[in-house]
């Protein structure tokens, strides 16, 4: 059985990346395609509930084979692993590389 929420969508001109960790986490970013949804804001990023959520949260994304770590602007870090059916690396590659194309830097991919 593979893995079967969508990675990667655009709904109302937003590009939304999002993925489901092995214990009901996750992490989710959003970023305006336009001026009318927001297109200035910046990246937005969410983990685990809208309180943990805000724009130009991430300064480092590291997203390896078995889950994802960030650390946050603030220092802080948020961690999750991937559920064992996990099997679109190269989906969420895709959409992080379509969120910060113009801030690659921030992501690393070791998988």
């Amino acid at each position: 059985m593979s893995y079967d929420h969508p990675i990667e969508i655009v709904e109302n001109d937003v590009l939304i990346v999002s993925v489901l960790g092995e214990d009901g986490n996750y992490f989710m970013w959003q970023k305006g395609l336009t001026e009318d949804v927001g297109s200035e804001d910046g990246i937005y990023f969410e983990f685990n509930d809208p309180i943990n959520g805000g724009h130009d949260l991430v300064n480092e994304c590291t997203v390896t084979n078995d889950g994802i770590h960030v650390v946050l602007a603030n220092g802080k870090l948020a961690h999750f692993y991937f559920p064992p059916n996990f099997d679109k690396y190269k989906e969420l590659q895709a959409g992080l590389n379509n969120l910060y194309a113009e801030q690659g830097e921030i992501l690393e991919f070791s998988i």
